[in-house]
């Protein structure tokens, strides 16, 4: 998978399309289909005029979540499209509750779902596929017991390792350059599984081994959300400190660590802080120097394919679906 580079400082190199842009392809298309004439009844897709899109991310709490939920939503009005959107707050049985209401209902004809524990999704592909309501699930099909896609199922999966690759990288540049190497390192790591995993780990430690060999992490935490961040970093920057770096897997992660090493008096222009790049906060930050820079699944792009396929799911609920990868952006560190 090629990674998108974004020089935050100057505007230059690969841009993210903007939400509601990328959105309109697929949305004509979606608006089209539910013009057109009525399938035969052998494909049971809806012979309404409106699709009913379902949308259930991890939690709506995740800045880029929320922002492509209110983009998927706006997009939808006017095209034929009403989107209705679910919101789990990283917990995986409200999530199912939420989305098995759904299904058994019929109160959608397709399903996204980014999930907060893919297992946990094993009956709702059962209960989906008996009632001919496609899925789009944002993980690999090997999580949730498939070999790969199936009659009215597709997946959009991360590249856990390009991302951890890159974060490392990002964190060995600024070791190098600002701490001459002697990096002591708070691992934010994500608790959710969707920002990080063991391959998350493992890419991010090979990195840092590789382009900063005295660096080391000192303290691991696992906070969810912006303010468990602060105080979970603070924590930590007493129990250590001597630390000088935070690598944090999303925005919230990142932004928590800032406010902490400010609280401790430590300056962010002279240490190692890096993640996120999801939001305008973090992005600000990243221009600034604050944050050194940031690496974020581009779930704008991933919008855009996955509606172009809950395009062909919806037209055919027979079709076997298809295998997508979520891109991957870094923002590098501004150049003044």
């Amino acid at each position: 998978m090629t990674t998108k580079i974004v020089r935050t400082a100057r505007g230059r190199g690969a841009r993210v399309v903007a939400a509601g842009a990328a959105l309109a392809l697929g949305v004509a298309l979606l608006a089209a289909c539910a013009a057109s004439p009525a399938p035969s009844a052998s494909t049971s897709a809806p012979t309404h005029k409106t699709i009913r899109l379902g949308f259930s991310p991890l939690s709506l709490d995740v800045p880029a979540l929320q922002d492509t939920a209110n983009a998927l939503t706006a997009a939808g009005k006017g095209a034929g499209i009403a989107v209705t959107v679910a919101d789990p707050k990283f917990n995986p049985q409200t999530q199912i509750t939420q989305v098995m209401q759904w299904i058994q209902l019929k109160q959608v004809d397709a399903i996204w779902i980014i999930p907060v524990a893919p297992p946990a999704l094993v009956p709702v592909i059962a209960a989906a596929k008996q009632a001919h309501i496609p899925l789009l699930l944002d993980t690999a099909p090997q999580a949730v017991g498939l070999q790969g896609p199936a009659v009215g199922v597709s997946f959009a999966a991360a590249d856990y390792t390009t991302f951890g690759a890159d974060l490392g990288k990002l964190a060995a540049e600024c070791i190098s350059s600002r701490l001459g190497g002697d990096g002591k390192i708070i691992y934010e790591k994500d608790s959710t599984g969707q920002f990080g995993s063991p391959e998350t780990d493992a890419a991010l430690n090979k990195a840092l081994a590789s382009g900063s060999p005295k660096a080391s992490i000192v303290s691991t935490i696992s906070p969810v959300g912006q303010l468990p961040s602060q105080q979970q970093t603070a924590s930590a920057l007493q129990a250590e400190p001597s630390a000088n770096t935070a690598v944090g897997t999303n925005d919230e992660a990142v932004l928590g660590a800032l406010a902490a090493f400010q609280q401790a008096g430590k300056d962010p222009l002279k240490s190692c802080l890096v993640g996120g790049g999801g939001g305008a906060q973090s992005l600000a930050a990243i221009k600034a120097g604050t944050v050194y820079g940031g690496v974020v699944f581009d779930y704008k792009t991933d919008t855009q394919n996955n509606v172009k396929e809950i395009v062909k799911m919806v037209t055919d609920p027979t079709a076997v679906g298809a295998s997508l990868l979520i891109p991957v952006i870094v923002h590098e560190p501004s150049k003044k």
